[in-house]
């Protein structure tokens, strides 16, 4: 089984915006985090996932069932639906993309048990940030 946790993280003021990953399957743990030019958390969140389940395929780690953790209810809820008022094109994407695995389950998580993922979103934030020393 494959065990996914996603973050995305938005800084309004600066407008820099990052997502993170980590994958753990088969004893093996692989994390990034990347920066994104959004300013919608929301899709930020659904990017993440996708950018996951990409990594995933490309890897051919997708022949087995993936566990999707996520903090952010409407990313499980429309995986749950099947559907997103605003984001169902991502949403169709990621869809397509779960289709590659012979089962899946997404599960809704608490902050506090995102922390992984969460960190790795601050410390892209904190790295992206433009340098203040002028």
């Amino acid at each position: 089984m494959i065990k996914l946790y996603t973050d995305a993280g938005l800084n309004t003021n600066l407008n820099l915006g990052a997502v993170s990953y980590i994958i753990r399957v088969n004893k093996n743990i692989y994390q990034d985090a990347l920066p994104e030019k959004f300013d919608d958390n929301h899709y930020l969140e659904f990017l993440a996932l996708k950018i996951a389940l990409q990594k995933i395929i490309e890897n051919h780690w997708n022949d087995k069932i993936i566990l999707i953790h996520s903090d952010s209810q409407i990313v499980i809820d429309s995986i749950d639906k099947k559907y997103s008022k605003h984001y169902q094109s991502i949403l169709d994407e990621i869809l397509e993309s779960l289709d590659k695995f012979p089962s899946y389950f997404a599960k809704h998580i608490a902050d506090k048990d995102n922390r992984a993922a969460h960190a790795l979103v601050h410390q892209e934030l904190l790295k992206i940030r433009p340098n203040d020393r002028n």
